[in-house]
């Protein structure tokens, strides 16, 4: 996996597709929850300064969850495990399906096999600050589904463009070089800008509600423009709704229109996003995760934002884990331990 090929490929490759900004005001839209402004895709640092103090506090609470992750995002799911490290999620197409050493579902034994990484794996400062630091942290890939042989980076269906990894303490200063850190290191917890201990909460994930209003947070490749990452909110569209967007879009000649809405899998909202979000995390008012941004077009000039259900990605780790040996189970399990088998 460690060669100059599969490395390009990893962090270079993403297939989020760039939409409008413009939302159809003539579709009415539920009164956002209190915390959620409704908005168009926006700077960090501009969401930071808005005149909404409960805004503004909703999104400190989770925005040191989400990093780069290469030319795209990830988003810290939880820090519940027996060594409070960053077990994050994100998206296949963004770590590039090719460097998996295979395309069977699988975890890896990252305590016996060193696949880790810097390059292009950042989260945002411990103390808060909005710029990024010039620090990498270790990436290390933990689990993925199954990914059929035909899948690419670009066709590849929501229902297998996510994965697991794990987030540990190890940092270097970006030399713009692919650095490879030690095995994980598991002594020291992560340290991260958690300043609700959301990532340690009882309920670290919800249940997505039809009409529910949610926002977004990722980092676009666009760095001129959004140099610290980027925040949009919209509606949660009821299955109904997606099935008419996709078969619009089908009859539209959208390549989105080609990929069946399956409503266990994933959600779709009217939220904006563009290149290099994919892997960011979708939130509700609680700051609750409610999945991971994957794929995005728009429709009649209105955005259509497609995300993997965090429920989805729970059921099939634990469907997964609940099937291993024991003593793999062991090797897993400590990384993973908070969030399985959890209602």
């Amino acid at each position: 996996m460690k060669n100059t090929i599969n490395l390009i490929w990893m962090f270079l490759t993403t297939m989020f597709i760039a939409i409008g900004c413009a939302k159809d005001s003539s579709v009415p839209t539920p009164n956002p929850p209190k915390g959620i402004v409704e908005t168009n895709l926006i700077k960090l640092e501009d969401a930071l300064n808005h005149s909404s103090t409960d805004f503004v506090n909703l999104i400190n609470k989770v925005r040191g969850s989400v990093g780069t992750n290469g030319a795209g995002s990830k988003v810290i799911w939880s820090k519940k495990n027996d060594y409070n490290l960053g077990l994050f999620v994100s998206a296949n197409h963004v770590y590039g399906i090719s460097s998996w050493t295979s395309l069977n579902e699988e975890f890896i034994d990252i305590v016996a096999i060193n696949n880790g990484i810097f390059l292009g794996s950042k989260i945002p400062k411990t103390n808060g600050n909005i710029s990024l630091s010039n620090e990498w942290n270790a990436n290390f890939g933990l689990y993925h589904p199954q990914i059929p042989s035909i899948a690419t980076n670009t066709t590849i269906f929501p229902k297998d463009d996510f994965y697991l990894g794990i987030i540990d303490n190890q940092r270097i200063i970006d030399n713009g070089l692919g650095n490879y850190p030690n095995f994980v290191q598991t002594s020291t917890p992560l340290q991260m800008y958690d300043p609700n201990n959301k990532t340690l909460a009882t309920q670290t994930w919800a249940i997505t509600n039809t009409n529910e209003v949610v926002f977004a947070i990722g980092y676009p490749q666009d760095k001129a423009k959004y140099p610290n990452g980027a925040v949009s909110t919209g509606k949660v569209y009821s299955d109904s709704e997606a099935e008419s967007i996709i078969q619009s879009l089908k009859l539209k000649g959208n390549v989105e229109g080609d990929i069946p809405y399956n409503p266990q899998v994933e959600f779709l909202a009217n939220i904006d996003a563009i290149a290099g979000m994919s892997g960011g995390g979708a939130f509700n008012a609680d700051g609750q995760l409610l999945g991971i941004m994957v794929r995005a077009t728009e429709l009649n000039g209105k955005p259509v934002l497609r995300v993997v259900r965090i429920t989805y990605i729970k059921q099939k780790l634990n469907t997964f884990y609940n099937a291993l040996s024991i003593s793999n189970k062991n090797k897993i399990k400590p990384f993973i331990s908070g969030e399985l088998n959890r209602n």
